[in-house]
């Protein structure tokens, strides 16, 4: 187990092939300051560029919230000292939800609490949600005047179109069970069970072939809407047919045992 700090705004932990990002400002309900931001995108590109690292977490402080999404008292303080709004996919810095989504390997967001806006549109960043049964997710930025710009994109994507602009729309608050009902969520347990609950769902997870995650994830996020044909030879990630590991897990069948996955 390793651990360590960027900027104490965001502890990252490695538990063996897993990575745990937890969001770290609970006084805030975990807003997505500068800083913060900043932390998750260098540590999107750690993991991504770590090998041993299979699988990452992301969760927040606190046991209140995920993330309430943009810090808007220091967007407060800077409009009020005339600096210039910030706006997506323009600026220097590379876009927060942008670098998450990219993470070539399997990303699961735990949501306890809150997870709106900004911090709604983290956890769509990221290939799982679970979620505690007090979990509320919601777009508030219809009733901020913003503008969601990764959201109205990704949302929907992934539940129904109506449902997708009805949330953005109207800017309610949904629930965790309903949630799980349209699709946003994948699993939602009482929130006395979250922790144990997610890390057996972690270890179950770094049970399955790295490199079969890794193929998975590549070919899904860059084959998102390409046609089928192109998408069946894009050949995006690593190629598990052509790999140790599908030796093994060949072997590991025919002798009845587990498999030793070593990523490659």
């Amino acid at each position: 187990m390793t651990e360590s700090s960027h900027e104490d705004v965001l502890l990252f932990e490695q538990r063996g092939h897993a990575a745990w990002l937890t969001l770290n400002r609970p006084d805030r309900l975990n807003a997505l300051d500068s800083s913060l931001k900043r932390s998750i995108v260098n540590a999107a590109v750690e993991v991504s560029v770590n090998p041993d690292i299979w699988v990452v977490v992301i969760q927040g402080a606190g046991g209140r919230a995920f993330s309430v999404g943009a810090d808007l008292v220091e967007m407060r303080a800077r409009d009020s000292a005339g600096g210039r709004p910030m706006t997506p996919m323009i600026e220097v810095a590379r876009n927060l939800y942008e670098a998450v989504l990219e993470i070539p390997k399997p990303t699961i967001a735990v949501v306890d609490g809150f997870a709106l806006g900004g911090g709604f549109e983290l956890a769509m960043a990221c290939d799982l949600r679970v979620a505690s049964d007090d979990a509320i997710f919601g777009m508030p930025e219809s009733r901020r005047g913003m503008g969601a710009n990764f959201g109205s994109v990704v949302l929907p994507r992934l539940i129904p179109r109506a449902l997708a602009m009805e949330m953005l729309y109207y800017g309610d608050q949904v629930g965790a069970e309903r949630a799980l009902q349209m699709g946003l969520v994948n699993q939602v347990w009482p929130k006395s069970e979250l922790p144990d609950r997610v890390h057996e769902w972690v270890a179950e997870l770094l049970t399955r072939a790295p490199l079969s995650l890794r193929r998975y994830k590549e070919m899904t996020v860059k084959g998102w809407e390409m046609a089928v044909p192109a998408n069946l030879r894009l050949n995006a990630g690593p190629n598990p047919y052509l790999s140790d590991d599908r030796a093994e897990g060949t072997r590991a069948f025919t002798e009845k045992r587990a498999p030793n996955w070593r990523g490659r």
